[in-house]
């Protein structure tokens, strides 16, 4: 008997045990089934090439192609229903074209038997290998598919394995026919195809994928194993002799009694070793969770708190399942935030937890401990306790725990401290598998969360608060705005009917007061028209945003500052940078916010000046760090005292008997609209200083701008012509190309 017929044996034993420990553990599972069914025909297929090598059987060559034609379809339906389980999120695909080409094969091996025996020609038996291992092949294929569109690192981890192995056993377990038809060749492929089944079983069982130095060391314990069983056969069959084969029951009584004697203990050794090896990963953990603890220190955000503490967990190799649940705005339960692992439950309702919520407000809950105590409850012990103890470890069976942290306020109530959420983990591949070490470092990390939770609901009151308060001043600067135009328009009505209560006559007398009325009404639709402005501005109704040239848009600007009224005593001096990154924006709203600011700086300058402009690049602000366009308008005007900035960009507040106090506002949430911001700096007596950041247009080269004879330092811009359909030195509100530019006043 040949190496082949051994290794084939051997692969059909070893298969079909993997096979069976996977449908022992869940038959209700279809992922488990459908593996079960895949391995079940592996090993037929390997059994089966085994008595056909060991007879030369022709009838034994044809019933081997029957399980090797039903190989693709459970393996392709396998690995589909493998990878769209939740925690990996592929789509499920049946396998129905390789079911048609099965269909095929099964009708030429039928036809084979019936009528000619073309299963034993070559031209029969390259186009079915190559549909055998064709489909393998998809199956290798489908998975690098879904290693290309996994996004979590975990995911993407396990899946590139399972990838690499697929195609070292297909591409092995095809050189294994290779005798048949070609040349001799080492029998490797059955070797690899069986770890990498084992290596599949071992990723079923549990949710994400196990350590790859654990999983060696799991292979290092079975095959050190298994050199001792082989050992110990081998020295008592080399005693024996030749000849003696008498003696075969007496060398396995011997032998079983040698591996049941040394079985446990040399187990026991190597894992010890092997766990010895893995506590890096304990350090690992200790070491992401420090890191974590210092970085929520300089969290204020309640979600992203909640990633960072599940990605950290992630990604620490030592945790399979973790869950982080945070206490409803009405304290009547506890939401889900965040998990990954095994799916949790999505809510806690307090009522039905009170037990271990009760238990979580003195400290930290050990599951192991809650069996421990359980398990020790006397038999006369009133019922009470034994239901509590059995409610806490009904409800950490929801959340997947071995270990329950709690997030706990500052706050006391009746029942004790303030409970803000929960921190649920587990490690599902080991009982006990924190120590004490690990305890602490959770407990503190919950700690940290509890104080940044407490910090944001704080942040968030004064927002609100903030909030309130900005929309008190916009509403009384609303009603200002309205009532003073209505009680002009109510004295000239009142003024036109006259002493005697009778409507004055045509005159010059009357047509005053019409004109004020007038004049009243018009304030009023301007004071309506720029809070729909204000309105509008966070709605994007402006044009198209695209790549543009932020020099052109303040060369337009300057045209149109040029020619308004309150440029006559001032000087423009404009400084551009010809290589201004461009940026994504609407030109025309833009317009409107440097003419908004470029006149709040002209008006801050009544008696004459000059109004700098400035564009530059920049590789900060208050957005952070990347590329930048900044647009710098600089006045030597009256300024603005400190207790007044932070109120600049609320609606309605102005420091001016005329005035609207909506341009800023508009003009901010323009900016904010293109993913910008603006920067105010101000010294009373010298000036202020408005700087305009947007982003660079991304994936856009840097290129030298177009701003002809005025790219020179400082060139004035007061002879620059004026744009088309500019409004004279008259004209209320100017505009370019019918775009509207609200006067901003401050």
């Amino acid at each position: 008997m040949d190496v082949q017929a051994v290794s084939a044996l051997l692969a059909a034993l070893v298969i079909l045990a993997i096979g069976a420990s996977v449908m022992l553990r869940n038959r209700t599972d279809r992922t488990y089934v459908s593996f079960s069914t895949f391995t079940f025909v592996l090993s037929a297929w390997q059994l089966c090439n085994f008595i056909e090598m060991a007879t030369g059987s022709a009838v034994w060559r044809w019933l081997a192609l029957w399980p090797a034609a039903t190989i693709p379809p459970t393996a392709i339906a396998f690995f589909r229903q493998f990878l769209a389980q939740p925690s990996i999120g592929g789509r499920h695909r049946p396998p129905r074209v390789t079911l048609a080409w099965t269909l095929i094969a099964y009708l030429g091996l039928i036809y084979g038997a019936v009528i000619a025996p073309i299963h034993e020609s070559l031209w029969f038996l390259v186009p079915f290998g190559a549909y055998v291992f064709g489909g393998l092949y998809r199956c290798v294929y489908d998975l690098f598919v879904q290693y290309r569109a996994t996004t979590k690192r975990v995911e993407r981890t396990r899946i590139r394995y399972l990838t690499i192995g697929g195609l070292l056993a297909t591409t092995l377990a095809l050189t294994d026919v290779l005798p048949r038809f070609v040349a001799a060749w080492p029998a490797v492929g059955n070797v690899l195809s069986i770890l990498y089944l084992y290596f599949i079983s071992q990723t079923l069982f549990r949710y994400r994928l196990i350590d790859v130095n654990e999983l060696v060391g799991k292979m290092a314990v079975l095959g050190s194993l298994v050199v001792l069983l082989w050992a110990v056969y081998g020295l008592l069959l080399s005693w024996v002799g030749g000849g003696q084969d008498g003696l075969f029951l007496l060398n396995a009584l011997v032998a079983s009694f040698v591996i049941l004697i040394l079985f446990e203990p040399v187990r026991a050794l190597l894992e010890n070793t092997v766990n010895r090896w893995l506590l890096r990963q304990r350090t690992e953990l200790r070491g992401r969770l420090e890191t974590l603890r210092r970085e929520l220190q300089h969290v204020v955000d309640v979600p992203d708190l909640v990633r960072r503490v599940i990605t950290a967990l992630e990604e620490s190799r030592r945790v399979t399942d973790a869950s982080v649940y945070l206490l409803d705005a009405d304290g009547a339960g506890f939401d889900r935030a965040g998990w990954f692992g095994a799916a949790a439950t999505e809510r806690l309702d307090a009522g039905a937890a009170r037990a271990m919520l009760e238990r979580a407000r003195a400290g930290m809950i050990d599951i192991d401990v809650i069996r421990r105590e359980l398990a020790a409850v006397p038999t006369a012990a009133p019922a009470e306790k034994r239901e509590s103890l059995a409610a806490i470890l009904a409800t950490a069976e929801l959340l997947n725990a071995a270990l329950l942290f709690p997030f706990l306020g500052s706050a006391e109530t009746e029942q004790g401290p303030w409970l803000l959420g929960l921190l649920a983990v587990r490690d599902d591949r080991a009982e006990g598998a924190f120590d004490l070490d690990d305890v602490d470092m959770f407990r503190q990390l919950a700690s940290q969360a509890a104080r940044v939770i407490e910090s944001s609901q704080a942040y968030e009151r004064v927002k609100e608060r903030d909030r309130l308060a900005a929309l008190g001043e916009m509403s009384a600067g609303l009603a200002h705005e309205i009532r003073n135009p209505l009680g002009a328009i109510k004295g000239a009505a009142q003024l036109l009917l006259g002493p005697d209560g009778k409507p004055l006559p045509p005159g010059p007398e009357s047509a005053e007061f019409i004109d004020i009325i007038l004049e009243e009404v018009n304030r009023l639709n301007t004071v309506v028209t720029r809070f729909l402005d204000y309105a509008r501005a966070d709605r994007a109704e402006s044009g198209k945003p695209g790549p543009i040239d932020l020099n052109m848009v303040v060369r337009k600007t300057v045209q149109l500052l040029q020619s308004s009224r309150e440029a006559r005593a001032t000087e423009i001096k404009v400084r551009y940078d010809d290589m201004l990154p461009p940026v994504i924006a609407d030109p025309d709203a833009l317009v409107q916010v440097f003419l908004n600011l470029g006149l709040n700086g002209l008006q801050a300058m009544p008696d004459g000046g000059v109004l700098e402009i400035l564009t530059t690049r920049r590789r900060r602000s208050r957005l952070g760090y990347g590329q930048f366009a900044e647009v710098r308008l600089h006045d030597h005007g009256v300024g603005i005292p400190a207790d007044r900035l932070k109120k600049l960009f609320i609606p309605f507040y102005t420091t001016k008997s005329r005035g609207t106090g909506l341009g800023l506002a508009i003009a901010q949430r323009i900016v904010s609209q293109h993913a910008g911001t603006i920067e105010v700096r101000s010294t009373p007596g010298e000036g202020s200083t408005f700087s305009v950041f947007l982003p660079a247009a991304p994936g856009v080269t840097v290129a030298a701008t177009t701003t002809g004879q005025m790219t020179n330092p400082f060139v004035a811009a007061r002879d620059a012509p004026a744009a088309d359909g500019a409004a004279g030195p008259s004209a209320d509100r100017p505009q370019a190309d019918a775009a509207p530019a609200t006067v901003v006043s401050r």
